[in-house]
């Protein structure tokens, strides 16, 4: 074929050492549901179990605890559960990052440790600002009947602008280093890291719908969750100043079907269960 007729080429971060964008996709929707079930399951729902309430329904965004019986200090404590296990899930997969070796699992591991970190600092600053949330003024809420809500609101959202900013840092930075690529490397980092949101955002939301309370915990927990906690992918790459390129060989993400099929196994079994809601 003549090479005036070939149209254009590709550029380089799409093609030879590139990412399988199929592949990519299925990583983060795992990453994006794993991170809810841990902050929800593993963060509330154990929580109220282990504190002496009766979880009375758990949804793929919401848990709902039976605290008749039990104190103030306790319905804080489940509360304060979500965001706290997403940030110690997501400080040791950071921890565990640098001993992965294949492309698929430090995706994966970088992922669960960006979105636990996001998670737990954005609840911070979005119950700050709004008030509502795990860490809010409501009936089920760390901040509820506290002196003085609004400082402590204040000290919230400032602290919480803080620390997301330097887990969004910390996010691409590792990312910028995983990646490498050579002169494209800025171009790799902003594509990869804007389909993993795309990907993880869309997946949550069309599991969100599935829920029996109504767009209320879609808006509240779904959107604000992925679209909102993680946004931080979508204006990382602007916000990191990284070298315009770098010597290491670009990481390789080629088509895995082991990994787009497991992941569409585990993701939808996760939508069939807790989307429409669980009652134990």
């Amino acid at each position: 074929m003549d090479s005036a007729n070939a149209g254009p080429r590709l550029p380089t971060a799409l093609r030879g050492p590139g990412f399988d964008w199929l592949t990519v996709a299925a990583i983060a929707a795992l990453a994006y549901v794993l991170g809810t079930a841990l902050h929800e399951h593993a963060g509330h729902a154990l929580a109220c179990r282990l504190l002496g309430g009766r979880v009375q329904a758990m949804g793929a965004f919401y848990v709902q605890c039976d605290y008749r019986g039990l104190g103030a200090p306790v319905v804080r404590a489940v509360a304060l559960a979500g965001p706290a296990v997403s940030l110690l899930s997501g400080l040791a997969c950071a921890g565990l990052l640098p001993y992965l070796r294949t492309p698929s699992s430090r995706l994966l591991c970088w992922l669960l440790a960006s979105c636990g970190l996001m998670t737990a600092f954005g609840y911070l600053l979005f119950s700050g600002i709004a008030g509502i949330g795990d860490l809010g003024v409501g009936e089920e809420g760390v901040l509820h009947a506290v002196p003085l809500p609004w400082l402590w609101r204040v000290l919230m959202a400032g602290i919480g602008y803080l620390l997301y900013d330097r887990a969004v840092v910390w996010s691409i930075t590792r990312l910028g280093e995983l990646l490498g690529g050579g002169a494209l490397r800025l171009a790799r980092v902003r594509r990869l890291a804007l389909l993993c949101y795309l990907s993880g955002a869309a997946v949550s939301v069309l599991i969100g719908l599935l829920n029996p309370q109504g767009l209320v915990i879609v808006l509240t927990s779904a959107v604000a969750a992925s679209l909102g906690g993680t946004s931080g992918f979508a204006w990382g790459p602007y916000r990191v100043r990284l070298a315009a390129d770098d010597p290491r060989p670009a990481l390789p993400l080629p088509r895995d079907w082991r990994w787009v099929l497991g992941s569409a196994v585990l993701v939808l079994a996760y939508a069939l269960v807790f989307g429409p809601t669980l009652v134990p």
